[in-house]
């Protein structure tokens, strides 16, 4: 009987194929060209559907924040940063085209009633002061309408408005902010607080495309483009 059992083991052993090398027989065999042609293909681009316009107003995207602001996402930049630098200039030239245009009655007034019981802390004359904020608001804007150095430039306007937001806030208050009515229809601190804002974003992300500042990049980057 033992006989019997070993003589079955090993015919077993014979007859039964090795698992791993064991090849299916070719009428089971699926080829490439047959998984090609008859197997379903995943097509990203069909199981996408295409985006429109109300789906970017209404979708998940509602919701997204842009992170890199490259490519179409730096198209409002311009506008904003070219009209922001021109509207600056003509703050920084009372009393003529220039800035600090020392004796006239604008430059003046600009000492007495600002500098002088406002920033009467600060070193030195006010005429001096009244100088240095003119040049900041003058050729900072020429600059950050151009895109030339834009980062200090906007770094100038923000001290400068900063400035001006503590002088309206010191002189008249935050007239109800934000739910008190004015005549004048909007605070006076409003509007340096706006262009402060701006100047803020340029000084930490830069001018941006169609600027001076990205042109002398493109030539002295040793950033290697992706």
């Amino acid at each position: 009987m033992k006989t019997i059992i070993l003589m079955f083991l090993a015919f077993s052993l014979l007859v039964v194929p090795d698992v791993q090398g064991f090849a299916p027989p070719s009428s089971f065999r699926i080829t490439s060209s047959t998984s090609s042609s008859s197997l379903p293909r995943l097509n990203m681009a069909d199981e996408k559907k295409k985006e429109t316009t109300l789906d970017r107003l209404t979708g998940p995207k509602l919701f997204k924040t842009v992170t890199n602001w490259e490519g179409i996402h730096s198209v409002p930049l311009v506008p904003l940063r070219i009209m922001t630098g021109l509207l600056m200039i003509h703050h920084g030239s009372e009393g003529g085209t220039l800035p600090a245009n020392f004796g006239t009655p604008e430059f003046q007034g600009f000492v007495d009633y600002i500098i002088k019981p406002y920033f009467g802390f600060l070193p030195g004359s006010p005429e001096l002061w009244s100088a240095i904020h003119d040049y900041a608001e003058y050729f900072g804007g020429a600059c950050l309408a151009l895109g030339f150095l834009t980062r200090p430039a906007a770094l100038s306007l923000l001290v400068s408005m900063m400035g001006a937001v503590y002088f309206h806030l010191s002189s008249v208050g935050a007239q109800g902010f934000p739910l008190g009515h004015v005549s004048s229809y909007s605070y006076d601190f409003e509007e340096p607080m706006l262009y402060a804002l701006i100047s803020l974003m340029f000084w930490f992300n830069g001018a941006g495309p169609l600027s001076i500042d990205s042109i002398i990049y493109k030539q002295i980057s040793q950033e290697d483009e992706e």
